[in-house]
């Protein structure tokens, strides 16, 4: 179903302060960049209730983001000791009520369920060291949080934070989005095409195997796959991935598989023999 989503550049810098919202949604995200902290302190969404995801990289050499979630009854009080607390992150997103109808216990849930979700996607690294305890709604309560959810999700994503957006699985079976698989030098990889990137299942396989022209490049690569618990060493000839990866091509997937340098577009195919090329690009 199509949405429309409003964006408002508090500042007029595209990658500043902002807001966003969905019509018809009594909800509203505000992306806060850590350089602009002291200029959200007397807004008047900045001093509610939130629930709030706090993104940034821990080192140059990670794969994913690192993401913590919160929640606050005051959202411009907590940021400002995650300033004092926490170095790794750069930019704050909060959703709050535009109708002030969210309470301590409303976000108290939302970070529970939103933790939840996060820890089962896997799409960045979680700081939260413990789960988060649900409070004790009401049924109608906890259907309209359910709802806040679910566009608090999809928003999220748009504003470009995935944190809790479904990787699709190996299962999914449907016609438009069909699985791939790429093999070669005994490894063996299924995939995807997504709107993030493509998608290699858990239990591929990637050689091990590497040909002088990609030796430094992969090797780097595959060196950051273990260290981020994506691949592990299976023997001496294979590489398997145990959990699902989003690399940003699927050149850059079939690389890793056969250990030299392709052309994914090629060399990933369906069980009917169709490439990538076949499919998404005549």
């Amino acid at each position: 179903m199509a949405k429309t989503i409003k964006i408002f550049l508090v500042d007029g810098e595209p990658n500043g302060l902002k807001t966003a919202e969905l019509s018809n949604w009594v909800g509203q995200a505000i992306v806060i960049p850590r350089k602009k902290l002291k200029d959200i302190k007397d807004r008047q969404d900045c001093n509610k209730p939130a629930i709030y995801f706090l993104t940034g990289k821990e080192n140059e050499e990670a794969l994913l983001s690192t993401a913590y979630i919160g929640e606050a009854e005051n959202l411009w009080n907590r940021l400002t000791t995650h300033d004092n607390s926490k170095d790794f992150w750069q930019t704050a997103i909060a959703f709050v009520s535009k109708d002030n109808n969210l309470t301590k216990a409303h976000v108290k849930y939302l970070e529970s369920r939103c933790i939840e979700i996060a820890t089962r996607v896997k799409r960045f690294n979680l700081e939260n060291g413990t789960k988060s305890t649900q409070p004790t709604l009401s049924e109608s309560d906890i259907a309209e949080m359910e709802e806040f959810l679910e566009n608090l999700r999809l928003l999220l994503t748009a504003v470009g934070y995935p944190i809790l957006q479904e990787i699709t699985s190996k299962e999914h079976d449907a016609e438009s989005d069909p699985l791939f698989m790429c093999g070669g030098k005994k490894a063996i990889a299924s995939g995807r095409m997504t709107n993030d990137g493509f998608v290699v299942y858990k239990d591929s396989t990637a050689t091990t195997q590497l040909s002088n022209a990609v030796t430094e490049r992969n090797q780097k690569n595959i060196e950051k796959l273990i260290s981020n618990g994506v691949l592990e060493k299976k023997n001496s000839d294979l590489y398997v991935f145990v959990k699902d990866y989003v690399f940003n091509s699927p050149s850059a997937a079939s690389d890793i598989i056969l250990g030299n340098s392709t052309s994914g577009w090629k060399k990933w195919k369906t069980k009917e023999g169709k490439t990538l090329e076949d499919i998404y690009k005549k």
